[in-house]
């Protein structure tokens, strides 16, 4: 009989951050906005319990205020909101067939591929007057 059961191994990642030449800096309202941008979320009940608790355990707002420590308070709650959605669209997926992946995702390209042009548009608008 063969066994079922896999050793388990313990791997050691190197600290990445030991050298790194740039002193890391975080958005000053990291915690207000980010919590906002989850309390939003949490608000259009995307998850069920289970996924809930872990949605509030990655603190995806953190990486937005690592990413964009200076911007306006508008610009990190975008950024926040921007992962936090990006989280949504990982978890709806999970249990979704690959043809209905695709769907969503193609679905979310059209959108963001008409408001480039759109934007594009208006600056040949602007100016081509």
């Amino acid at each position: 009989m063969i066994s079922s059961t896999i050793p388990s191994q313990t791997i050691l990642l190197p600290d990445l951050l030991k050298d790194w030449p740039m002193k890391r800096t975080i958005h000053p309202l990291y915690e207000e906005v980010s919590s906002e941008s989850a309390d939003w979320v949490e608000t259009l009940k995307p998850f069920n319990k289970h996924h809930l608790a872990s949605f509030r355990k990655c603190k995806f707002g953190l990486l937005a205020s690592l990413a964009y420590p200076k911007c306006s308070r508008e610009h990190l709650r975008t950024g926040c909101d921007l992962m936090n959605a990006f989280f949504v669209f990982d978890e709806i997926t999970d249990n979704q067939s690959a043809e209905d992946v695709q769907k969503g995702a193609d679905i979310i390209m059209d959108a963001l591929r008409w408001v480039f042009f759109r934007i594009t548009q208006l600056i040949f608008l602007r100016y081509s007057n």
